[in-house]
């Protein structure tokens, strides 16, 4: 079984579930590595029930008139798509912010491990209840927080460690796709983060030269929910 897969159950939601369950799923799965920037997934075209070994992606919703707004941000551990298995779609799209490798688990064997094994079901369901409360947490912070605040956040959520430091690559229409912005906003902003000295840019290149400057900058990343410990 692959050891990269193996490693990132173990800081999974599933990782007290019985070896019974850890083996079937990752028996069933196959790993792929997706690119920076590719999409994972569609929304309303397919879903990839995917368990991340590495890297970061982005879950995002599309409105009527075609513009993006971020619902989370997901990183190794964590299990894409829970939702869209149970429904057999969702109107989420899933993209690669980074070099990513996860395993593809088969959602058929994931719903029949379900109904066979109750606490499995009951794991799902809290996984399920806290990913809704970190939804609705990014939904208010793009809703009540200013656009500084809103950026410095997502940058803070896409930054990828380097020999040289903390690098977000993107370009500012992507990162207005991320905060459902516009470009215009979001290059003023920019602007004034590299005044502050929190950032330099550098191109496509971002790079995050005081991270606690930015944490400052930024609402709560969670808009008060931690995951780990209920209301922060």
């Amino acid at each position: 079984m692959n050891p990269r897969a193996l490693e990132a159950w173990s800081k999974s939601f599933l990782a007290g579930q019985d070896t019974e369950i850890r083996d079937a799923l990752l028996g069933d799965s196959r790993v792929v590595c997706y690119p920076a920037g590719a999409v994972v997934c569609r929304a309303n075209e397919d879903y990839r029930v995917a368990l991340i070994h590495s890297g970061r992606i982005r879950a995002a919703i599309t409105s009527w008139d075609g513009r993006e707004v971020t619902t989370r941000y997901m990183t190794v551990g964590q299990i894409t798509a829970v939702p869209a298995m149970l429904t057999d779609g969702a109107p989420a799209s899933l993209h690669a912010v980074t070099t990513s490798e996860v395993s593809v688990l088969n959602p058929a064997t994931f719903r029949r491990l379900m109904h066979k094994h109750p606490e499995l079901s009951y794991q799902v369901a809290v996984y399920l209840a806290e990913s809704t409360y970190e939804t609705v947490a990014y939904y208010e912070d793009n809703l009540f927080g200013s656009v500084q605040q809103r950026v410095s956040r997502h940058l803070l959520e896409m930054a990828n460690p380097t020999a040289e430091g903390l690098l977000v690559q993107t370009d500012q229409t992507e990162l207005a796709n991320a905060i459902g912005s516009v470009r215009e906003v979001v290059a003023r902003a920019l602007k004034k983060l590299g005044d502050t000295g929190a950032i330099r840019r550098s191109r496509r290149q971002i790079w995050i030269e005081d991270p606690g400057l930015l944490r400052s900058l930024a609402s709560s990343p969670l808009g008060g929910w931690t995951r780990d410990g209920g209301p922060g």
